[in-house]
């Protein structure tokens, strides 16, 4: 109930109808999240509620719908051990989203080889949206780096994750879940968000 309310704050520029939504989908994702947190104790933010933002934050992506096409390719970055787990779950998670800003979707999950690895799975075919698991903190200023360029939106599991070299990152402030962006991967990776988008998040 408490994660409701406070999900309230990341959507009040929504349509009343979308904002609904928004909300009752929220309230869902975070009884699941309450079942995961134990098992993920390694994420402020719960991987069903990130699940859902993500699908929120893609929307105020301008580029998302033209990058994923008539379906959005989304990767998910892992490495083994607990970034593996929650990886799987947040794959599993978007599996279950009906569709990721009125596009179909696949989801794909990609064992952590490297950097050049990723940037060459990117290149691949269009990505829409890639997830970096918790455990990369280490090496995302270098995915930054070998995605600069691209077309593709990054979100990492964490705040540190946008901080070190994500587009965005997910965080609990003051026990309320908060996006954190990083504007200029954004911009390197050829992300452009809606202004309204700006006023409902953290700048690193």
């Amino acid at each position: 109930m408490k994660t409701t309310s406070q999900s309230a704050r990341l959507a009040p520029c929504l349509p009343l109808p979308r904002r609904r939504t928004f909300l009752q989908a929220a309230a869902v994702a975070a009884v699941d999240g309450v079942f995961r947190q134990a098992h993920a104790a390694d994420v402020s933010v719960p991987v069903g509620l990130q699940s859902v933002l993500i699908g929120k934050i893609a929307v105020f992506d301008r580029a998302f719908a033209a990058r994923g096409g008539s379906r959005a390719r989304l990767i998910v970055v892992h490495k083994g051990g607990d970034s593996a787990r929650i990886g799987h779950q947040m794959a599993a998670a978007l599996e279950e989203q009906p569709d990721i800003a009125g596009l179909a979707k696949s989801v794909e999950r990609l064992e952590w080889s490297g950097p050049a690895a990723l940037a060459s799975a990117v290149r691949t075919r269009p990505t829409a949206l890639t997830y970096l698991s918790v455990g990369l903190d280490g090496d995302v200023a270098e995915i930054a780096a070998a995605l600069a360029g691209l077309d593709v939106l990054t979100v990492g599991a964490t705040g540190l994750l946008a901080e070190r070299g994500a587009c965005v990152g997910f965080e609990l402030e003051e026990g309320k879940p908060k996006i954190y962006l990083n504007l200029r991967v954004a911009k390197a990776q050829k992300v452009d968000f809606r202004a309204e988008f700006l006023r409902l998040v953290k700048l690193v």
